[in-house]
């Protein structure tokens, strides 16, 4: 064979080639498709969550005023029928995720609580209205007194 012969000579990919490649491509892209829909799918469900739990919070806000109330009614009266209402509405909070942020022989943290009043002496903290954290979010930081 002459060098022109093996120029010619080039072997172009058959049928079957062609269409196995192309199944491969379209397989493939199937596949990144479906990735695709799965992670949309989880960051929908991730979104439509974070819209109930912001939903939730401002309910619980709400509830929140209620329940000081609920103490302050306690702290000036005798009636044990406030505080079996307080504790009905502590254990709804709790099985909601709304915890109650530890004041008492905890030290300061900023994060978690407002210091509105600084005295002398004392004890190390004092409570003066509740704290919560919902979903491990502070949605109300604790007021408190704080002694020097």
């Amino acid at each position: 064979m002459t060098e022109e012969g093996q120029q010619t000579k080039i072997t172009e990919p058959s049928e079957l080639e062609v269409c196995q490649n192309q199944a491969e491509e379209y397989l493939n892209n199937w596949k990144r498709e479906r990735a695709d829909f799965i992670n949309y799918k989880k960051d929908e469900n991730k979104r439509m969550q974070e819209f109930m739990s912001f939903c939730n919070e401002a309910l619980v806000v709400d509830i929140l005023g209620i329940l000081d109330d609920l103490y302050s009614a306690n702290a000036n009266s005798e009636d044990s029928s406030i505080a079996i209402i307080i504790r009905n509405f502590e254990q709804i909070l709790i099985n909601y995720g709304v915890e109650k942020i530890k004041v008492n022989g905890e030290a300061f943290n900023p994060l978690y609580h407002e210091a509105v009043k600084t005295e002398e002496g004392g004890e190390n903290m004092s409570e003066l209205r509740a704290g919560w954290i919902m979903s491990g979010k502070v949605i109300r930081p604790a007021r408190v007194k704080i002694s020097k």
